[in-house]
């Protein structure tokens, strides 16, 4: 649970609502890596079995994958800068910079994963940690920040407080918490950090921070909600809408295993048998019984009991209604989430085209473009983020790469991993190419490259040479075939 000094740190509504759904958070983590729990039998002879569903995580996981299985692509626009003969060399340095700052920092296995947190835990905080010679970004999960908004905007963050636990223990007096405060004052960001026990006391002989200057004119960090209405700063979690679905899923699954357990083996019965002989029966192929007659079970004044032996087999009557049920169920889980079902029979046929499977994804599509509302202005805050930092330690442009700051755009394009998305757009630039609205050079730098990854400016210039030298060749060899031919 979150430490009880934690609370003092934030305060207001806003703050408050968000404590109280703190501590759901650690469940919502317990459904997605083992499944929702449910209720079991245990009336039987047997035990029964608990085969929890994982249908939760895998529409999570698939939901992430397909909004950022392929990282938005983060562009800066200069548009006050003029064109020269090699474009606009300030605009192609500030994005040069911002490329490697995300590449240094692994940027795309950090946006699926920050994807994943934000829709199990409602909500993710997207921090940069900056110092004079790196910048790192993190994604903080819920359960790892408490924040506090303007009373009047939600949207602006006036203190935020992250922590995690160094070292856990019964014992409140050997717990090492790592606390670190931000919060804006008189226009300035301050930052506190600290390692504290679980009551809150500062550990000696480590260099705490105490109402240190950022030199920041910002918090740098974004809080990112997901779905939820107005107002709402807490969010609304995947799992919330699914667990009770997962939970009958699985229970139905183990269910139907103990069915299959106890009743695919054929049900013996015995008459006349002595009950002391029956005992010592092996229930295994090859197994030889000594079946001995039992007096006491004979008919009238005979001593010869009549002997039987025999079987009774299971009609599993139910299997259609099973699996009709489970169908309902699966598909409910995926409708509330929008990830297509390409188990069903009936979408085999569709995926077969480009545009069956962008109609098959259709509503996934709307869904992470809703989502996209979100973590657009968040991931227009980073850039904007990460270039600031460079004009506050004018050192770390001697490490990402050098630029002149200058007013700027950032935009930000969406790139699902649909085949269809991905030829009809190579096809309009390469038609563009043609009616001469687009240089080959720009098609060859997004085109050009092995796998089509795109190509570097030197390496599109070096390509177009060539192309500019053979085009020569085959003009010469043409030229003087007619020349030859007079």
């Amino acid at each position: 649970m979150i430490p009880i000094f934690i609370y003092q740190e934030l305060i207001g509504p806003y703050g408050a609502e968000a404590l109280r759904k703190f501590g759901e958070t650690e469940k919502y983590y317990q459904i997605y890596e083992h499944g929702a729990d449910f209720e079991v039998d245990n009336s039987g002879d047997y035990t029964p079995a608990v085969l929890p569903s994982k249908q939760i995580k895998k529409n999570i996981r698939r939901e992430a994958q397909f909004m950022f299985g392929k990282p938005p692509e983060i562009r800066v626009i200069c548009p006050e800068e003029p064109k020269s003969e090699n474009g606009k060399p300030n605009e192609a340095a500030m994005q040069a910079y911002l490329n490697a700052v995300l590449k240094d920092n692994r940027w795309p296995d950090k946006l699926i994963k920050g994807a994943r947190d934000c829709l199990i835990g409602a909500r993710v905080s997207l921090k940069v940690n900056i110092a004079e010679d790196k910048l790192r970004i993190v994604f903080v999960p819920a359960d790892g920040f408490v924040y506090e908004t303007a009373l009047d905007d939600i949207d602006t963050i006036e203190r935020v407080a992250f922590f995690y636990t160094l070292q856990d223990d019964e014992d409140r007096d050997r717990q090492r918490i790592w606390v670190q405060k931000y919060w804006m004052e008189q226009g300035c960001c301050k930052v506190s950090e600290r390692i504290t026990d679980g009551y809150g006391e500062t550990i000696s002989g480590y260099d705490a921070k105490v109402n240190t200057d950022t030199c920041l004119d910002r918090i740098p960090a974004y809080v990112i909600v997901n779905d939820g209405l107005s107002g709402d700063t807490d969010g609304i979690s995947e799992i919330e809408d699914l667990k009770k679905d997962d939970s009958w899923y699985g229970r139905l699954k183990s269910g139907n295993i103990d069915t299959l357990r106890g009743g695919m083996n054929q049900i013996t019965w015995m008459s006349g048998v002595k009950p002391e002989c029956s005992k010592s029966f092996a229930r295994k192929p090859g197994a030889v019984w000594d079946i001995q007659a039992d007096p006491a079970q004979a008919p009238g004044d005979s001593n010869a009991p009549t002997v039987q032996v025999e079987t009774l087999s299971n009609d599993f009557a139910y299997s259609e209604a099973f699996h009709n049920t489970l169908a309902n169920l699966k598909r409910d889980m995926h409708d509330l989430t929008g990830v297509p079902d390409l188990d069903l029979d009936s979408t085999k046929s569709i995926i077969t085209s480009g545009k069956g499977l962008k109609a098959l994804y259709w509503p996934l599509i709307c869904r992470c473009e809703e989502k996209m509302n979100a973590w657009r202005p968040a991931l227009e805050w980073l850039a904007e983020t990460i270039l600031y930092a460079a004009e506050v330690y004018p050192s770390l442009r001697k490490v990402y790469g050098d630029f002149t700051p200058a007013p700027h755009d950032i935009t930000i394009d969406n790139q699902y991993p649909l085949p269809e998305d991905e030829d009809a757009e190579r096809e309009l630039d390469l038609s563009e190419v043609g009616n001469k609205a687009r240089s080959i050079k720009s098609y060859l730098i997004k085109w050009g490259g092995p796998d089509r990854k795109g190509m570097s400016p030197e390496e599109a210039d070096a390509e177009i040479d060539q192309m500019a030298r053979e085009r020569q060749i085959l003009e010469d060899t043409f030229a003087g075939g007619l020349t030859g031919g007079a």
